[in-house]
């Protein structure tokens, strides 16, 4: 599979030399030409500072990084320095003229392609980051995150174009910093849930070492600058938009609009467990923090009453000096003036600055309450620390290097953008989700029938790219990716997305062979600009059809319009197909065993190749592969839990059912998180099981258990044969229950996909995959934060559900391996210790967690 990859992507080769524009989720209605752009008009000119004059000292390469960024940084006054923490949104930090030094953007948008408006190019629009993790490819997660940074650095470079008609403006872009979200998807009424990978820490860990990985490839001929810098957010526990605030433009401040929820993202305080953040809150930052990202943005909200930005145990101590963070860390927009204005974090506006420099905050999205406030004598060496890191990541980057040490790219936009749109079509293949799949009119169809195409978004274009999307870009529709493989006729009305009542008119039964309902949510509000307004502005939001930024829905239940759609479909005795294009889950209790439904299929926001690939799919010329990355949970499972509960294990006392797999009850789940079907059928066996003990560094087996799994295809008609077909496998651990219900039910510890070519000349086809059980696979998160190894006998389970099974007996050590379960399908008999700590680092980690947690309860006393 990764050779197909490496074609799509390309050879390393093809690196242009440059960054983007970037903007935020909001305001992108505003004025183009108040963007980032660099130098107007020297579209293919260098960068200034080491271009206009040789002269500079810090654009000696062969002085060490460190002491270049000290040359520069000696040279800027003290009222310059807080310029260059002072981030606007669009503008990015100010020029130096007299020091040649450009202005630099750090907020660039980029979770699933460069968020760009009016620009030629157009970017790439890769499917949003939830269906990209259903397919569970790390190398597909890599190699999105290089194509988003290669035009990225091109922008940079090369130069694009801004706006509409005779309002065009050209230049660079200003800016190389590339943000994309890795928080968990906590509740499934998030309207941010779709920008995540999901609510598994193990699939967000392997998302971002992958996305930072292919974002920091080295820029061709240069062996060490990355194509871009890779930026986290939002660190920490981010996961709830709430009520409505109002940006006051004079002071700089938001606040709260009377009337509406007194709690919003800006104010919100995060009461979590040690537990919880340990096991699952920190994993993904702690991956994306050891894989070297350049960048981390801290979040709006409180985490046990101190604000992210200022919170020092959670910026130094666990991210910079645990961890090994070098980067830099931007705040999101406003949230330094958040924490004076609406979270009362220190009584004046200074005071409250140092205390983010302080916990190691570096840059201010939103500059005008930091610029105004920051140029204070007793915060001068705070701000040069922070412009120092800041100024180090710019010299990573390669900005301050002279025209010779940056190659001239080796590939044409044209070629470039083929490759892409290639990429971002297999990225929606493999990110689909067949959830439902029987009856005489399952998938796949053959081609040439008379097909009814039904549903509000069957005309789809913006809405399957979902928020923080590119526009314009040229995006296949359904109808127009489905034309090529069926005679389609569009019966009835335009359906509405956001129909609020059952009153619309439902088309009657058409003449056709089969029926496809595109359906779903819609994940941006274009005429609702502003996100923390939308709650009050937009119509989408109050309607409970919209899931974006500044938007939760209330429920998960289907706007009844669409629903009434469904139902009447079903009721004509026809071959039924529901795609749904969204984030989070939608109420499918009815709908997954409703004989009239043949197949229920889950895109996400599948991007700019969505209808492409609905098509592919239905029609069989490539089989699903995805596996569900969130929970789809029942509508009253929403009931029984608070959107501002932070909890993940269940209360049985207090009603409360836990979330996400590894805690839930089935009673609440219509598909689990790792579902999905396949046209193919897959075959699975252990080909190769191994004990082995931890050992140390020194010896070859400290791996402990090797089990390996072969995955195959029995021989098929000659159509089937010759289409390319992709599995996923999916390793879970799960240990002994406890009476407390403590532990969770089962971990994912690793996963692989595997792509068979067509069949051989004897039509078998297999593959096998190895995972090796470590030390860390066993161990377990105590209620105080505490990582232990947990002894005894452990269930590991291949599949969802499980395809394979087998017994594993865990000991100080090593991993020794049992059998499968016992007749009755539950775990032998084991003796299991207690979560106790095997190493000094975890020792230290819980002892963190636990100051962590008492300063941040006794700040809140305070």
């Amino acid at each position: 599979w990764p050779p197909l990859l490496l074609e799509l992507w390309g050879p390393a080769s093809p690196a242009p030399q440059s960054p983007r524009c970037g903007m935020n989720c909001w305001m992108m209605l505003a004025a183009l030409t108040a963007l980032s752009i660099v130098h107007a008009g020297n579209v293919k000119g260098t960068i200034p500072a080491c271009a206009l004059d040789g002269n500079f000292a810090w654009c000696n390469t062969s002085l060490h990084l460190a002491e270049r960024v000290e040359l520069l940084l000696a040279e800027l006054t003290d009222e310059e320095r807080v310029a260059q923490l002072s981030n606007d949104l669009f503008a990015g930090v100010a020029g130096v003229e007299r020091l040649g030094l450009d202005k630099f953007n750090y907020i660039v948008e980029a979770s699933h392609g460069l968020l760009l408006r009016d620009s030629t190019p157009q970017p790439t629009s890769f499917p949003q980051v939830i269906g990209m993790a259903a397919s569970f490819n790390k190398t597909l997660f890599e190699a999105v995150g290089k194509a988003t940074a290669l035009e990225a650095r091109y922008f940079r470079d090369q130069g694009l174009e801004w706006g509409q008609d005779s309002d065009k403006v050209q230049g660079r872009s200003g800016g190389l910093l590339l943000q994309f979200n890795i928080n968990i998807f906590r509740d499934p009424r998030w309207g941010r849930g779709q920008e995540t990978p999901g609510e598994c820490p193990t699939l967000s860990a392997a998302y971002a070492r992958g996305f930072v990985s292919g974002i920091q490839s080295p820029v061709a001929g240069t062996g060490s600058v990355p194509l871009a810098g890779a930026s986290c957010k939002h660190f920490d526990v981010y996961s709830f938009e709430g009520g409505p605030t109002e940006l006051n433009r004079t002071k700089h401040e938001r606040n709260l609009v009377p009337g509406s929820p007194n709690v919003s993202r800006h104010n919100e305080n995060a009461v979590v467990s040690a537990q919880d953040l340990a096991e699952t809150y920190f994993p993904a930052f702690e991956a994306c923090a050891r894989s070297g990202a350049l960048g981390v943005m801290c979040a709006y909200n409180q985490v046990n009453g101190v604000p992210s930005c200022g919170n020092a145990p959670l910026l130094q101590d666990l991210l910079r000096d645990t961890w090994g963070f070098k980067g830099l860390i931007v705040t999101d927009c406003d949230a330094i003036a958040d924490m004076y204005s609406l979270q009362k974090f220190r009584s004046t506006p200074a005071a409250t600055i140092e205390a983010a420099l302080q916990a190691g905050t570096d840059v201010a999205c939103s500059p005008g309450f930091f610029k105004e406030h920051a140029n204070k004598p007793e915060l001068r060496s705070l701000v040069e620390t922070a412009v120092r890191r800041a100024l180090h990541v710019r010299f990573q980057l390669g900005e301050f290097d002279p025209p010779e040490a940056s190659p001239s790219p080796a590939v044409t936009w044209h070629a470039m953008a083929e490759r892409h749109a290639s990429l971002a079509l297999e990225a929606a293949l493999q990110g689909a989700v067949l959830l439902k799949n029987e009856g005489a009119g399952k998938l796949p169809w053959q081609r040439g029938l008379r097909l009814a195409l039904l549903g509000p978004l069957r005309h789809a274009t913006r809405k399957l790219l979902g928020n923080y999307e590119a526009w314009p870009v040229d995006v296949v529709s359904p109808v127009e990716g489905l034309r090529p493989w069926a005679n389609v006729t569009l019966p009835g009305p335009e359906a509405s997305i956001c129909g609020g009542n059952a009153v619309e008119k439902m088309p009657a039964k058409p003449d056709v062979d089969a029926v496809v309902i595109v359906a779903g949510l819609q994940g941006d509000d274009p005429d609702s600009p502003d996100p923390d307004m939308r709650p009050l502005k937009s119509q989408l939001c109050q309607a409970g059809c919209l899931e974006t930024e500044g938007c939760d829905r209330q429920n998960i239940s289907w706007p009844q319009a669409q629903e009434q759609l469904i139902r009447t479909a079903a009721s004509w005795g026809l071959p039924v197909v529901l795609v749904i294009v969204s984030g989070g889950p939608l109420d499918l209790s009815e709908f997954a065993k409703l004989d009239g439904i043949s197949a229920i299929l889950w895109m996400g926001y599948p991007g700019q190749g969505g209808g492409s690939a609905m098509a592919s799919l239905i029609f069989g010329e490539r089989s699903p592969s995805g596996r569900l990355s969130q929970t789809f949970y029942t509508g009253q499972y929403v009931e029984q839990v608070a959107m501002r509960d932070y909890r993940l294990r269940p209360d049985d006392g207090a009603g409360f059912p836990g979330r996400g797999y590894r805690f839930i009850d089935n009673q609440w789940v219509v598909y689990p998180f790792g579902h999905g079907l396949s046209y193919d059928p897959w075959q699975f066996e252990w080909a190769n099981v191994a004990n082995g003990s931890w050992g140390d560094s020194s010896e070859v087996n400290r791996g402990g258990c090797r089990l390996t799994i072969r995955a195959s295809l029995p021989a098929a008609p000659p159509a089937q044969d010759q289409r390319p077909s992709a599995v996923v496998v999916l390793l879970f651990l799960r240990p002994e229950e406890d009476s407390g219900r403590s532990r969770p039910s089962k971990l994912l510890r690793h996963f692989e996909q595997l792509m068979l070519p067509p069949a051989n000349a004897n039509g078998t086809r297999w593959a096998d995959v190895s995972f090796e059980l470590t030390h860390e696979d066993f161990k377990l998160v105590g209620e105080y934060g505490e990582s232990g190894l947990v002894t005894g006998r452990w269930l590991v389970e291949a599949g969802e559900p499980a395809e394979l099974s087998l017994g594993v007996h865990v000991s100080e050590e090593g991993c020794h391996v049992l059998g499968g379960t016992d007749d009755d399908g539950k775990l032998p008999g084991r003796s299991s210790t207690d979560a106790t700590e095997s190493a000094s680092s975890n020792a230290r980690r819980g002892a963190w967690l636990v100051q962590f947690l008492a300063a941040a309860f006794m700040h809140a006393m305070i």
